[in-house]
């Protein structure tokens, strides 16, 4: 918690230097200022888009001039404040676990699927679809819970509402909700997609379900190592799939499980260090070999190995890959875009 006050008073202090030049040299190429409290970014369709969580909207950038290109509106995110959190007060005082302060983020993640946007439309229990060229909005699918985080396969936008114990996969070319896997007290969040699979992390069971796509069913549950003294488990949030492995960090625990997708079990748990980022917001990252990690420090790891091999001094707090390089929120609320190879990986 030191950290992390560290941090904001940081972002405070430093607020008048976001449009700050990066250095010419050194691993980051570039700096893009975009909307207030930005989440998790995503490469695709040509763009990388970023959730604007604190003020609804949608950022592209470009990135072959690495600007920001357009902003575009997903919803009316003070008046969802106003009417979801003010009566209880400072959205950070009330709520107590580090998911429940990202209630009222608009949107709270996006991700591209069939040639569109589609962005989490927290304030309307729906997932909405853009138009990547116009930004006009093409579609709201109701699906009944708060969304959390989204994923894609080959024909569903997978969404998870950790509020709500639920995940949800809706058919986007019917545009109607084909499977909705009820998890009382499970509280899923991350979610990853490779191949038919789609994992799961649970945060309040300590637990990743493995999703048959065919049949919308679960096949496997696999629970996550903690040490003692461990009062509310491991807590496990951001997840990241390949074809070898399933990757999850968990946030009390601080530590990153490798699990093995031929047999589900875990077969290496490294000790991380706690995330002492923005509350509830987390990812991570693979390109080739390594695997990024967000936090006080950007880390990598060997993924053939399992260890951590490097830090880069980079407060960040979420990161996507995608043409080339990391897309990383930084602790002032910029993207910047980083060259991995200057990072160090191999």
């Amino acid at each position: 918690m030191k950290r992390r006050a560290s941090i904001i008073a940081l972002a405070v202090v430093c607020a008048a230097c976001t449009n700050a030049a990066p250095p010419s040299l050194g691993p980051v190429l570039a700096t893009v200022a975009v909307g207030a409290r930005p989440g998790t970014p995503v490469a695709g369709l040509g763009a990388v888009w970023v959730p604007n969580t604190g003020d609804g909207t949608v950022s592209k950038i470009d990135p072959s001039t690495n600007r920001s290109v357009a902003t575009w509106r997903v919803g009316d995110a003070a008046a969802f404040y106003t009417r979801v959190c003010e009566p209880f007060g400072s959205v950070h005082s009330f709520m107590g676990t580090t998911f429940n302060v990202r209630r009222c983020d608009l949107p709270s993640a996006v991700v591209t699927h069939a040639n569109l946007l589609w962005a989490a439309g927290n304030d309307t229990n729906s997932i909405v679809s853009l138009d990547p060229t116009s930004g006009r909005p093409r579609v709201t699918i109701p699906i009944g819970v708060t969304p959390f985080d989204l994923a894609a396969d080959d024909s569903s936008v997978w969404v998870t509402s950790y509020w709500d114990d639920a995940i949800v996969r809706v058919d986007t070319a019917s545009e109607k909700i084909v499977a909705t896997i009820r998890e009382p007290g499970q509280g899923p969040s991350g979610v990853a997609v490779s191949g038919n699979t789609i994992w799961v992390a649970n945060s309040r069971a300590g637990t990743v379900v493995r999703i048959d796509g065919p049949s919308n069913q679960v096949a496997a549950t696999v629970p996550l190592p903690c040490q003692q003294p461990c009062p509310i488990g491991p807590t496990p949030l951001a997840i990241a799939a390949t074809a070898n492995a399933v990757w999850v960090r968990n946030e009390q625990s601080g530590t990153l499980s490798r699990i093995d997708p031929t047999t589900n079990q875990v077969v290496a748990t490294i000790d991380i260090g706690a995330f002492d980022g923005r509350a509830g917001l987390d990812a991570m990252a693979v390109t080739s070999s390594t695997l990024w990690l967000t936090g006080v420090n950007l880390q990598r790891v060997d993924t053939r190995s399992t260890t951590v091999v490097g830090t880069l001094d980079m407060n960040a707090f979420s990161l996507g890959s995608g043409f080339g390089s990391l897309w990383v929120t930084d602790v002032l609320g910029r993207i910047l875009r980083i060259d991995p190879q200057r990072a160090g990986a191999r």
